[in-house]
């Protein structure tokens, strides 16, 4: 994964660590580890006081162990958080940040080489988190720390052949309140620097690309869009579609999966590109209580939603009736669990080339017409590059009517991305999984702002867990 913490528009705030599908801190105020690799633990790697009234105070902290580890590639360097110790010290401290206008109050990180070289380094991004406020802090030309604030920052370290003597980080205040602050540093660890790299297998494991893997018990379906009629292998597909099967498509740097893919197109001005849908009871299966649904994905080198996130394939029991469309869902008319693109800020450059992924859910419980938005934001996260297939898994397990004992969950690339219990879709039996739905749609309401296109490959429908192809 290419994404790195930021300090621009889809930077971190107190709730988020990107606000780019609003993919969230395991705790409010920033996650962290320490020096021995706890996380949100007490010992720092380095320590120092900021006191009021001693002018402009140059502090520095040794951050030596913190950069070894870095640069050793012990762990992902994705910054670190600065934070204030509780105790006797209660006040606020302003640091000049990589913004402000004074070159020599900006911080530095000043590195010392076993041949005698030296690197003094600038932030690659530097903000702050306020839980007073949603909005990302990283423009000013300061970042405070105290109790209720934390500051993040992140350097980009050089490699070197020679070792690493002495990493000191510098910071310049011009303002301290109260009586000033205890100041800790942390290595920031963001939920995805702690996911597992374990990939969880399932059926397709006994499958080479997925060849012959209809003919197992529980595969309900599968299809890799290889048939010059596989509109007939469906229950319904829209006319207003814009699809089509295709094995070339150079000009957005289309790389086949394996032989054709569905490519879909968001034209400009359009909100919609896809509506196709597996209904069971029409293709003869029984309606189940739970489902998994796999497909591959592949966003083209034009995909770009600046404008508006938007709708992606999932599973549904809608009916005709509800959950889609500021349908309301009420129990007994339906609901569906569809996946979801976000929006990708445009002047937002720590996000280029990169989209987020969640659930867009109309369940019993929701308050409004509209649905609900889910983050995928559980251990590698569901951040996708432009240009790159990746298997996306979707699970439902209705609840049982009278109880809230749902369940939701995602995987990418077989590593779990998301997770909801205790959801209530239905209060009668009646309402079933009707049908997985591949909806592909901009918005919302504003329609696509300039053309875009994703592909489609390798969709597998089973009843029990699916997991990515077996190479």
């Amino acid at each position: 994964m290419s994404f790195q913490l930021g300090d621009d528009v889809a930077g971190p705030t107190c709730a988020h660590f990107s606000t780019m599908g609003g993919l969230a801190w395991g705790r409010r105020g920033g996650d962290w580890s320490d020096a021995v690799g706890k996380i949100y633990g007490a010992k720092a790697f380095d320590a120092q006081r900021v006191l009021v009234g001693r002018g402009r105070p140059f502090t520095e902290w040794d951050v030596t162990e913190l950069a070894r580890g870095w640069i050793d590639g012990k762990y992902r360097n994705e910054g670190m958080l600065l934070r204030a110790e509780k105790g006797t010290l209660n006040g606020v401290v302003d640091f000049h940040s990589r913004e402000s206008a004074d070159l020599t109050a900006r911080p530095t990180l000043k590195l010392k080489w076993s041949d005698g070289s030296m690197d003094r380094l600038s932030p690659v991004a530097d903000t702050y988190l306020d839980c007073s406020t949603m909005k990302s802090l990283g423009a000013q030309n300061i970042f405070k720390i105290s109790i209720d604030q934390s500051a993040l920052l992140r350097f980009s370290l050089p490699t070197s052949k020679a070792t690493l003597v002495k990493a000191s980080l510098l910071l310049v205040s011009d303002k301290q309140y109260g009586n000033g602050a205890g100041i800790g540093v942390f290595r920031a660890s963001p939920p995805y620097t702690r996911a597992t790299s374990d990939v969880l297998h399932g059926v397709a494991n006994k499958f080479a690309r997925d060849a012959g893997i209809e003919k197992h018990p529980d595969v309900i379906f599968a299809t890799g869009f290889e048939s010059r009629v596989w509109l007939t292998e469906w229950g319904y597909y829209s006319p207003r579609s814009n699809a089509e099967a295709i094995s070339e498509d150079s000009p957005r740097q289309f790389e086949p999966f394996e032989g054709r893919a569905l490519r879909v197109r968001l034209v400009k001005g359009s909100n919609f590109g896809l509506d196709l849908r597996y209904f069971l009871a029409e293709m003869g299966k029984q309606e189940p209580e739970e489902i998994y649904f796999r497909y591959y994905l592949r966003f083209g080198n034009d995909w770009n939603p600046y404008l508006d996130g938007g709708k992606l394939p999932g599973i549904a029991g809608t009916y005709g009736r509800a959950g889609w469309g500021m349908r309301k869902t009420d129990g007994y008319n339906g609901w569906s669990v569809r996946g979801a693109f976000a929006m990708r800020p445009a002047a937002a450059n720590s996000v280029a080339g990169l989209t987020t992924l969640g659930s867009y859910v109309y369940h019993a419980d929701v308050q409004d017409s509209s649905g609900e938005y889910w983050s995928w934001n559980e251990g590698p996260a569901g951040i996708l590059e432009n240009n790159r297939w990746y298997s996306i898994e979707q699970y439902v397990k209705l609840n049982t009517p009278g109880n809230k004992d749902g369940i939701f969950r995602a995987w990418i690339d077989g590593r779990q991305v998301g997770e909801m219990t205790g959801i209530r879709f239905r209060h009668v039996p009646s309402l079933k999984i009707e049908s997985v739905w591949f909806d592909v749609f901009h918005g919302g309401v504003p329609p696509a702002p300039k053309d875009m296109t994703l592909y489609i490959d390798n969709v597998v429908i089973s009843g029990s867990y699916i997991g990515p192809v077996k190479p």
